[in-house]
């Protein structure tokens, strides 16, 4: 067997990996006084980093007047000037990575780009060993073990190292392109220990094999990501694969980060890696910020991920000190604008459409202001009756159209989104 330079970094970094995990692990029932300590602490030591080896936040800082001495507890994290998709797109790859770290050794990733051009993403070996931690950490605390077997079905097939090819954390990777019987057939002859999909592909996946009477493989956990998990969804999934799929939230630049427990009473926040900010009155949506605490070679600091939720101040249940989002949305464009300015975020639609058995499939653009058009599959001949309906719903005034169409296709690569709306508004005060 042929060993490559990036097998022998993953073996050289197993006893690393894995102390990093049992940390997280260990972390989630630290004292809130002891995380948020932690979190200071290596904020602290990051925004020094930041500004003293890395071009864009020297920049990003200087024209605002800000300094790392200014940060001294997470009660200054307001003075700390974010960074935006568009500041990180529009640098260049040098400006981007802290001084001594090789763009030519670095693992290089691309965000989906659903919401505009994609982002290049390059990780040093340190930060490609930190995400690996953070993503394994979330399965680890839902009793994944490295000798299981897991069924990957992705837009990207990520890399097969040498360790996996010997039987640790095995994993085969499936294209979301593929088609439903390509997935039905992995999972009844590999019959993977852990499924992980994007919520799309496992309510089609499991729409096939109840339609085909197929009595599914039941994995010991299923995991949804990348899509919002809607209640329609994860009865059908439990239903059919026999597992209550667990929704784990992250993004390509910084790894997963929220995740529900073993209580689904919203997401637990990794906040011994990450900070998550929520800005918005309590009990309000408002936007994310993460501070990714852990990468160093390409760092984020107070990142605009562009996606919203509602945050969680009382204790869970399972025991965890974690913090908590009690409402996750995803991003700010999955809702549209209201007359008024105001988002109207995508349950709303859900538990509307949701009333009708017989819309196999729909989703809502929004153009310009005012105006809303609805593609629906299902319902031929009733699509003025639901056009009204759903105009007398709406809390404020707007126009609505609703064609019927065969099926609602998506692009390569393209995320599910139910919700689409190219106008701009304000998610304060979101509903």
């Amino acid at each position: 067997m042929t060993i490559h330079r990036d097998d022998l970094r993953v073996i050289l970094d197993g006893p690393a990996t894995i102390m990093g995990i049992r940390r997280s692990l260990a972390a989630g029932r630290w004292p809130v006084e002891k995380l948020r300590a932690h979190q200071e602490s290596r904020l602290r030591w990051l925004l020094n980093h930041a500004y003293q080896n890395v071009p864009l936040y020297r920049a990003l800082y200087d024209e605002v007047g800000f300094r790392p001495e200014h940060f001294r507890t997470l009660a200054d994290l307001n003075r700390v000037p974010m960074l935006t998709k568009t500041r990180v797109r529009s640098a260049a790859t040098a400006e981007c990575l802290a001084r001594g770290t090789d763009p030519s050794r670095c693992y290089e990733i691309r965000t989906s780009g659903s919401t505009g051009s994609p982002l290049r993403i390059l990780l040093s070996r340190h930060d490609d060993r930190w995400q690996r931690v953070t993503a394994w950490r979330i399965l680890f605390e839902h009793g994944y073990r490295l000798t299981d077997r897991t069924l990957q079905i992705d837009s990207t097939p990520a890399r097969q190292f040498a360790v996996q090819r010997l039987g640790v954390a095995r994993k085969q990777w499936l294209s979301t392109g593929d088609s439903p019987e390509t997935w039905m057939a992995a999972l009844q002859q590999y019959r993977p220990h852990v499924l992980v999909a994007t919520a799309s592909v496992l309510h089609l996946l499991a729409e096939n094999l109840l339609s085909k009477g197929i009595i599914a493989h039941s994995p010991r956990l299923v995991v949804s990501d990348d899509e919002s998990l809607t209640p329609a969804t994860r009865a059908l999934v439990s239903r059919v694969l026999g597992r209550d799929p667990v929704d784990v939230y992250g993004l390509c630049e910084v790894s997963n980060f929220a995740w529900q427990c073993e209580q689904r009473d919203g997401h637990h926040v990794s906040a011994d890696s990450h900070v998550v900010e929520v800005l918005a009155s309590p009990g309000e949506a408002g936007p994310i910020v993460v501070t990714a605490l852990g990468m160093t070679g390409m760092p984020f600091i107070r990142y605009e991920t562009g996606d919203v939720a509602v945050a969680e101040d009382s204790p869970c249940k399972c025991g965890r000190t974690l913090p908590r989002l009690r409402h996750l949305y995803g991003r700010a464009v999955d809702s549209v604008v209201l007359p008024s300015g105001r988002r109207l975020l995508w349950p709303f639609f859900y538990h509307f459409f949701n009333r009708y058995p017989g819309l196999r499939r729909w989703r809502v653009l929004q153009d310009e202001p005012g105006r809303l058009g609805v593609e629906v599959v299902g319902m031929e001949g009733e699509t003025n009756a639901l056009a009204n309906a759903l105009r007398e719903a709406l809390p404020e005034p707007m126009a609505v159209t609703v064609v019927c169409v065969g099926e609602i296709t998506l692009r390569p690569r393209e995320k599910v989104r139910m919700v689409v709306s190219r106008v701009g508004g304000s998610i304060a005060g979101a509903s």
